[in-house]
């Protein structure tokens, strides 16, 4: 991953937006949102639908980054499932992109829960489980000014992976085009009539 002359850093944080239980059941919408930074400051927002409990999510993420002008130089995702089940495969996606891509954990993950309910509600939950399970058995858990975050990394030094998660952190742990999508996420589906509207 190579600067630009200016010392720029385009990175595009993705999250997705809240979703109550009953969405699993219907199979309806929640958002999803990529937000693309300059190191720390926002440059442009892009927003899709995402099925939850789908199996669409890499496409979703594919489709959205399309949508940007510019291309990114690294890519933070929030864990390794969106919209409840829909399980997102970094590994695939960098070699897909040929754009590094660091996974942030934000809480620990009960591999045993995860399989239990992989099991009783997905009939491809072998897939979705070995996806989930290799992400997370390849992350490890690096040390920064604010606390302790849990990583994985993929067509990226992790060294070079920790310094930079360190100096995206703006006013939380939390990388900022990350946070950033996660606060557009999270504030767009708090009203659930956009839900409605999805």
């Amino acid at each position: 991953m190579n600067l630009g002359l200016s010392g720029s850093l385009k990175v595009v944080g993705i999250d997705e937006g809240y979703f109550p239980p009953e969405f699993k059941r219907k199979r309806l919408q929640t958002i999803l949102v990529a937000v693309l930074c300059d190191w720390t400051t926002p440059l442009d927002v892009k927003i899709s639908r995402v099925t939850v409990d789908y199996d669409n999510i890499n496409y979703r993420v594919l489709e959205l980054l399309g949508k940007f002008k510019v291309k990114s130089d690294l890519i933070i995702l929030d864990g390794v499932t969106y919209a409840g089940f829909n399980v997102i495969d970094p590994k695939t996606l960098n070699e897909e992109l040929g754009i590094p891509i660091i996974t942030v954990f934000k809480h620990d993950l009960n591999m045993d829960r995860i399989r239990t309910a992989l099991c009783k509600h997905f009939n491809d939950w072998r897939y979705r489980f070995t996806v989930i399970r290799s992400v997370y058995s390849n992350s490890r858990i690096i040390h920064t000014p604010w606390r302790p975050l849990r990583i994985s990394v993929y067509g990226i030094d992790e060294n070079k992976a920790i310094d930079l998660i360190i100096r995206l952190q703006k006013v939380s742990p939390i990388p900022e085009p990350l946070r950033l999508a996660d606060v557009i996420a999270s504030g767009l589906t708090k009203n659930s009539g956009l839900l409605n509207m999805l």
